[in-house]
C-alpha cells in the first residue's frame, strides 16, 4: 500500500503545532524550528522550552523506524534530546512524544493547499538553485598530511578528493555537485578548550568547545574534472576542482563555542569534523562565519 507523504510532512507539523505539547517533566514546548540542513540529523535542531532551554529532536513515523536510519542517538542523549513520532510502537532510550492524529488530519486537511503551493514553489527553486552559486562546508584536519596538503592546494589554487581502492571518493553525492561560482568554506584544526578535559575527535556537542585554527572561504572556478598527475605528497587526490587565488575570505584562531557560532552551526561544524563529509550551509551561516574572520584579524 502506497505511502503518499515522507516524513518532511511531519516536520512542517510540529513547526507550525508544537506549542501543543509538553515535555514528561512539564515543559511545553514554545517553537521548533527544523534543521538548516534540511533532511540532515536531528530533524529538529531547536526546540525552545518554556524554561528558554534550546534541545534537539528526531521525527519518526514510528519509533522502530529511528534505529533503520542508522542515527546515533548519543545526539539525543547527550543533549537532552527526544522523539516525536506518529505511532510509539517500541520502548525507547530517550523520551518520544507521540503526535494528536486527530491534530495532525484536521492540520492536514487546512493547510493541503499551502503545502501544494509550497511543493511547487520549491521545485522552481530547486531547479533555479541548480544554477546559483551554492555555499559548502569542509573540514581539514592537521593529522597525518592535512596541514601540508592544505598549503600545497592554497599555493596551487587547485583542490582534491581522494579514491579508496574501489574507485569510490567519500561524499561524492554532494562533492559532485560543485561548479564554478560556489564557495567551498575550508576549516582547518580543531584545537579542544583545555577545560574540557579531552584532546579532540570524537566530542559530544556540550564538549565540543575549543578554536579552529583557520577557516578559509574558497570560490570555486571549474568544474569538477579528473586529473591524475601527482600533486599531493601522499597520495593522488584525482578528482580535483580550481579555485580563486587569493581566496575570498579567511582568518585564523576562530572560537569553536555555540555561542560564537550559533547552536546549528556548532552542530554541523562538530558533525563534519566527525564524518569528513563537505556539508552544504546557507548564506546566514557563512555570513556568521566570515564574520568571525573578521574579528579575528
Amino acid at each position: 500500500m502506497a505511502k503518499w507523504f515522507d516524513e518532511t510532512i511531519l516536520i512542517r507539523y510540529w513547526e507550525d503545532r508544537c506549542g501543543r505539547y509538553s515535555r514528561k517533566n512539564g515543559l511545553s514546548i514554545t517553537t521548533a524550528r527544523r534543521n538548516p540542513s534540511f533532511g540532515r540529523y536531528p530533524d529538529i535542531s531547536e526546540n525552545v522550552l518554556s524554561d528558554n532551554s534550546v534541545v534537539p529532536a528526531e521525527i519518526e513515523w514510528v519509533t522502530t523506524n529511528f534505529d533503520r536510519h542508522g542515527h546515533d542517538i548519543k545526539v539525543l542523549l547527550d543533549n537532552d534530546g527526544f522523539l516525536v513520532v506518529l505511532r510509539a510502537d517500541a520502548s525507547f532510550l530517550v523520551e518520544q512524544i507521540e503526535i494528536d492524529r486527530q491534530d495532525f488530519l484536521n492540520w492536514v486537511e487546512k493547510e493541503a493547499k499551502n503545502l501544494a503551493s509550497e511543493t511547487l514553489s520549491d521545485i522552481d527553486r530547486e531547479v533555479r538553485r541548480s544554477k546559483e552559486p551554492q555555499i559548502y562546508l569542509y573540514y581539514v584536519p592537521r593529522t597525518g598530511y592535512g596541514r601540508p596538503n592544505f598549503k600545497i592546494a592554497l599555493e596551487n589554487g587547485v583542490w582534491g578528493f581522494p579514491e579508496n581502492q574501489r574507485g569510490g571518493t567519500r561524499g561524492w553525492a554532494t562533492i559532485s555537485e560543485t561548479k564554478p561560482g560556489d564557495i567551498v568554506v575550508v576549516v582547518h584544526n580543531f584545537t579542544a578548550d583545555p577545560a574540557v578535559g579531552a584532546p579532540g575527535g570524537r566530542l559530544s556537542p556540550d564538549m565540543y568547545r575549543g578554536t579552529y585554527e583557520s577557516i578559509t572561504g574558497l570560490v570555486v572556478t571549474s568544474k569538477l574534472y579528473r586529473d591524475d598527475r601527482p600533486l599531493w605528497p601522499d597520495q593522488l587526490y584525482p578528482n580535483r576542482f580550481q579555485f580563486r587565488v587569493p581566496p575570498l575570505f579567511g582568518g585564523r584562531n576562530i572560537p569553536c563555542t555555540p555561542t560564537s557560532l550559533g547552536p546549528s552551526l556548532h552542530e554541523i561544524l562538530r558533525r563534519i569534523q566527525v564524518t569528513g563529509f563537505m556539508q552544504k550551509i546557507d548564506g546566514s551561516s557563512m555570513t556568521k562565519l566570515m564574520s568571525l574572520c573578521t574579528q579575528a584579524l
